[in-house]
């Protein structure tokens, strides 16, 4: 649950000046601890873990699980939970914990990664020049924090593309200068093939369809973070989309029991927030999208970089990467 069209969860970089960290971070010698210190009664833990039990087995305590709850106090801190407790946000939507960084692929070149919802890239653009991106919480960390861990002898992280900080999925980061420039090429190009996954409100009455009106800055967004439709002079664009499930959403909250459908997207261009401004405008916002629908209560953007396709020049050949369907997709929809 965050503030309505507030940028701050999905990229906190772009008000940080204004945000506070009050509280330190949550500690715990195991899961049942770490819940009770994050204020949960006995019978909150016990129903969370009856209902989730992948926080027990599955779920990182130090690097997963802590952090999370950590960015749910920093919003709450700064009043980004729409009044209700962190507890209260646990209880209702246990895989808001879920913050598993992982590769997909690595080799001399590149590292693939599946990337986390609601964390950031990098450091800002324009960099160097501008202030790096600090920690916002205890355990807040950036993917180029987790890229320069794993890879100490890298000079540098080059992010190859971008991916909004509120999707998850597939991210290629290059090692050096010249593999860098092969991958983005093929993003400039146009040559890359990228797949989403989304869960969105309604069912659709068609299977199939396209979307490509252009899009453009959103002038009454005083924050500059939307886009809008923009016929007249926005950029061409175009999307493609294809409805996989239609079912209700299983999220407890606001929404439970709503018609949603799980669709494959294709973008054919590569603007920003093209397929989460395309898929409200085909009347199919999605869930979890503060920034472009009404949905302020599920904890996630339901938004997935399912799988991306490279056609480099031999011997390297065409290689194509794979993020699976994320746990939480599962869990939102019956």
């Amino acid at each position: 649950a965050t503030v309505i069209d507030d940028p701050g969860p999905e990229n906190p970089g772009l008000d940080a000046a204004g945000l506070n960290i009050r509280r330190g971070g949550v500690e715990g010698r195991d899961l049942r601890e770490t819940l009770a210190n994050a204020g949960m009664t006995p019978e909150q833990v016990r129903d969370v873990i009856s209902a989730h039990p992948q926080l027990e087995t599955q779920y990182a305590l130090v690097n997963e699980v802590q952090p999370r709850i950590n960015y749910l106090r920093f919003l709450d801190d700064n009043d980004r939970l729409d009044g209700e407790s962190v507890s209260s946000c646990i209880a209702r939507q246990p895989q808001s914990l879920e913050r598993d960084f992982h590769l997909v692929h690595e080799d001399a070149d590149y590292a693939v990664v599946n990337k986390p919802w609601c964390v950031r890239l990098d450091t800002p653009r324009g960099w160097p020049g501008k202030v790096r991106f600090t920690p916002k919480y205890p355990g807040d960390l950036s993917v180029e924090d987790w890229l320069e861990r794993r890879y100490p002898d890298w000079d540098t992280v080059r992010f190859c593309h971008q991916l909004d900080n509120a999707t998850s999925g597939v991210l290629v980061a290059a090692s050096n200068k010249r593999a860098a420039g092969a991958a983005a090429k093929l993003f400039r190009e146009r040559r890359a093939r990228k797949t989403y996954l989304a869960i969105v409100f309604g069912h659709p009455e068609k299977d199939e369809w396209t979307v490509d009106v252009p899009m453009g800055r959103d002038p009454d967004d005083p924050k500059g973070f939307r886009e809008r439709v923009d016929p007249e002079h926005g950029k061409a664009c175009e999307t493609r989309i294809r409805v996989l499930k239609r079912g209700k959403l299983s999220l407890r909250g606001k929404f439970e029991g709503v018609p949603v459908s799980k669709v494959e997207v294709t973008p054919v261009t590569g603007r920003r927030h093209q397929i989460r401004l395309h898929l409200q405008f085909s009347g199919h916002p999605i869930v979890g999208d503060n920034a472009y629908s009404e949905d302020t209560d599920s904890f996630r953007t339901f938004l997935h970089a399912h799988k991306l396709t490279l056609p480099f020049d031999e011997p390297r050949g065409t290689m194509q990467w794979v993020a699976p369907e994320p746990e939480s997709f599962a869990a939102a929809m019956e």
